[in-house]
């Protein structure tokens, strides 16, 4: 029995050493050049990926989730923006490409900010010149001959929200945005590529006060101009090909000056073509829990993105009083906020589908952890946004990254819970030393009452970290889900402080009389042994928190793995630093063409950095070839590593 006593406090006091070595761990502030010539220095911190189940990562995500959804319901900051300058009615993203070439690139990210390691992975491979990747064409799946394909940067960077994590503020953009892209990207002097972004709702947890900062006051980031200046944009591509940034977080609405900007923007295109292609860059994948048959018995944020479209599509219908004879269609609807990525491809095929959206494409693999895909339906079916029609619209899952099978084996880390977050172990340690000491300690109803700490806790962060607008069925699934959590959680508090005391008998000690003496010479035992029923305290203060923390890992488990639930929660217990993606697409007036690359591994970028200096890092990715770079510096092989997963083409 001493044996036990001994291993139990030498795991509990493991769990805090490891919690404390990562709160009192501080990465080595780096000095690197804004300008490409080793000119205006620039300091930021690289910091690691956030851990979610982190004491301070649950306060302050509850905090902000709270205090920006207050903020929103009193007052809106993007009509703040709106009312404090006039828009011009123009482009809010300038554009000035050269109509004579023949293209137009652009490259699109979403969920950027997080691990220093991950995030200027991604960047890296953005803001090359070029660079040249294997692709095996899904067309011959028989063949496996690849061929290798270069891609050009874009002369623009669109970012689809949530660039930083866990909240935007200056200090996280600095760290966790700027700083990774002015190191791989550094100031030529020259007029660069346009950087854009529409906020997520990590953005917006601060009302949009640092977004604004970062995105809307024309300066520029390492090369990337930022033009905006609301949180929304409208992009012209080519004359008849555009770009649509909706700022409709957090609650999915959108803001009337907004929709007013879009309404005279396309009517100021219609009047200059007879057919214009959009693409439409929204908050979330809004299609991932839609149900047609159950769109006009609860609230969904489907609604949001059929307002969106419908109204424009019938500005445009209305022009018709004025002998304009035009039309829009929404080629394709993006996202991020998933980090993953996945292509929802219209099924229908024929010139009757012709003015409907081809490709619903969520692509949120710019940095942070992964989410699984295996959860994606194989089918969806959408109504037709351009009207009000009910009839429905088949669309099939076409490529996912990761891949199910790959993806379905990382939520069964969340069987050891307890072990990876050891954060959150260390926090129900902290509420179980509260819960026995209260327990031991009081003879009043508290002592009853205190039982109830940690199952009410569990439930708390269920109800506030998981999403409320979901169907009846998925409602009381999770109703009965939370009541399992909560009388599992008290069995175990039952259980441990007071049947297995009863069982095992008060008087039972788990130490020798020799260490007891020890114990008490040196002001220990004291501390605890007042009733005779203490000698368990150690053994039940950490039993309890450790049992409880597997308990809630096993409950995300059970919830995902059985209903499809705790999707976010699942995925990010263990955080993943590869499987991260982007898109690159090509604009022509004949056809848009979007290719998806896949990184299967991070780079160690930080691992790099305690061995050379960062400035010189810096100045030899800009001289090398970017291959030849990596080889040099990484493991992972670069033509392995970093591919073309997929290609879209849609005729215009």
């Amino acid at each position: 029995m001493e044996a036990i006593f001994y291993f139990i406090l030498f795991v509990a006091l493991l769990f805090i050493g490891l919690y404390f070595k990562d709160y009192f761990y501080s990465s080595k502030k780096l000095k690197i050049s804004r300008h490409i010539n080793g000119r205006y220095p620039y300091y930021f911190t690289p910091k690691k990926p956030v851990k979610w189940f982190d004491f301070t990562g649950l306060i302050n995500s509850f905090r902000m989730v709270s205090l920006s959804a207050d903020i929103l319901s009193i007052i809106d900051k993007r009509e703040v923006q709106t009312a404090m300058g006039k828009d011009t009615g123009n482009e809010l993203a300038s554009n000035d490409f050269n109509t004579s070439e023949n293209e137009f690139w652009f490259d699109f990210i979403a969920d950027t900010g997080d691990g220093f390691d991950s995030t200027t992975t991604v960047f890296y491979h953005l803001t090359r010149d070029s660079y040249t990747y294997s692709f095996k064409n899904p067309e011959h799946q028989n063949s496996h001959e690849e061929t290798e394909i270069t891609l050009k940067k874009g002369s623009a960077l669109v970012v689809g929200g949530d660039l930083v994590y866990p909240v935007g503020s200056e200090v996280h953009y600095r760290d966790r945005f700027k700083g990774p892209l002015r190191f791989v990207a550094p100031d030529t002097g020259e007029s660069g590529p346009v950087l854009i972004a529409t906020p997520g709702n990590h953005d917006w947890y601060d009302g949009l006060s640092a977004f604004f900062r970062l995105m809307c006051q024309q300066g520029k980031i390492g090369n990337y101009r930022t033009v905006q200046n609301r949180s929304y944009f409208a992009y012209s591509l080519r004359d008849h090909v555009h770009l649509f940034g909706i700022d409709n977080q957090l609650l999915g609405d959108i803001d009337i000056p907004q929709m007013t900007f879009f309404t005279d923007y396309v009517k100021k295109i219609s009047e200059k073509n007879p057919k214009n292609h959009v693409i439409l860059l929204i908050a979330e994948p809004y299609w991932y829990n839609y149900d047609i048959n159950d769109r006009y018995k609860r609230k969904q944020r489907m609604d949001s993105l059929e307002y969106i479209i419908r109204t424009l599509t019938v500005a445009v219908k209305n022009l018709e009083v004025s002998n304009i004879k035009s039309e829009i269609v929404f080629e394709v609807v993006l996202t991020g906020d998933i980090h993953h990525y996945a292509n929802y491809k219209l099924e229908e095929d024929g010139e009757k589908f012709d003015n409907e959206v081809k490709h619903f494409i969520t692509s949120g693999g710019g940095g942070a952890f992964g989410h699984v895909t295996d959860f994606l339906k194989e089918k969806i079916t959408i109504p037709v946004l351009q009207n009000a029609k009910t009839t429905g619209l088949n669309y099939k899952l076409d490529e996912v990254y990761p891949s199910k099978e790959k993806s379905c084996k990382k939520i069964f880390w969340n069987l050891i819970f307890f072990i990876v977050n050891y954060e959150f172990t260390t926090l129900m340690l902290l509420f179980s030393f509260i819960t026995t000491y209260i327990y031991h300690y009081s003879d009043s109803i508290l002592k009853k009452l205190i039982l109830l700490l940690i199952p009410a806790l569990f439930c708390v962060i269920i109800t506030k970290v998981t999403s409320t607008e979901c169907s009846n069925k998925e409602k009381w699934t999770s109703v009965i889900l939370r009541i399992f959590l909560f009388m599992s959680s008290l069995s175990i508090q039952l259980y441990i402080l007071y049947l297995f005391p009863v069982k095992f008998g008060t008087e039972a000690t788990f130490l020798s009389d020799e260490n007891l003496q020890f114990l008490n010479i040196n002001g220990i035992k004291n501390l605890f042994d007042i009733p005779p029923h203490t000698n368990y305290f150690l053994f039940q203060w950490i039993v309890c928190g450790i049992l409880q923390s597997a308990l809630f890992g096993l409950y995300i488990f059970f919830g995902y793995f059985f209903f499809k639930l705790y999707v976010t929660e699942v995925s990010s217990a263990k955080v993943n630093t590869g499987n991260k993606s982007f898109l690159k697409f090509k604009i022509t007036d004949t056809e848009i063409v979007i290719y998806v690359i896949a990184i299967k591994k991070a780079y160690k970028w930080m691992n790099l950095l305690k061995k050379k200096n960062a400035e010189s890092v810096q100045k030899e990715m800009l001289t090398k070839d970017p291959k030849r770079f990596v080889r040099d510096n990484f493991k992972p092989d670069p033509d392995n590593n970093v591919r073309i997963i997929d290609k879209i083409t849609i005729k215009l």
